[in-house]
């Protein structure tokens, strides 16, 4: 049988955990690179402009990703410790992904993607990777 304190102890750095990671999100982040897998191959773009430059993360939930003039509004919440969603404003999910880093300086996000083709042992995926940025360098 399970101590009680033993999963209230659980409970709180659970918790403590996600709230720790939407705080450590706050902020303004550069796009640095897209890295694309299928199936054993490889290929990483970090031509500037090519996708959404900058996101940022408001503390209220908001999100906007801007590139050039454009921007696109959503919102976004971290699940757990290591999961985070975009959602529309009626709270369906547009996205989702695995935060496989996030600290004062970087952010890493992966996207699990559907295979191209029918059939088993196919993996693709998306890696995010990207920079702390100031307000003032968002060309």
């Amino acid at each position: 049988m399970i101590n009680k304190g033993f999963l209230l102890i659980c409970l709180l750095v659970f918790f403590t955990g996600c709230s720790s990671r939407e705080k450590d999100i706050v902020g303004l982040w550069r796009t640095d690179s897209i890295s694309n897998y299928v199936n054993g191959f490889s290929f990483t773009n970090n031509t500037k402009d090519a996708h959404w430059s900058y996101f940022d993360y408001r503390a209220d939930g908001t999100l906007f990703q801007r590139r050039k003039g454009e921007y696109r509004k959503s919102r976004y919440k971290v699940i757990s410790a290591d999961s985070l969603i975009y959602t529309d404003s009626t709270g369906k999910v547009l996205n989702g992904y695995k935060i496989l880093d996030l600290n004062e300086r970087t952010l890493v996000l992966k996207k699990s993607q559907q295979p191209y083709l029918s059939g088993k042992n196919q993996e693709l995926y998306e890696i995010r990777y990207f920079s702390k940025a100031t307000p003032i360098n968002t060309d």
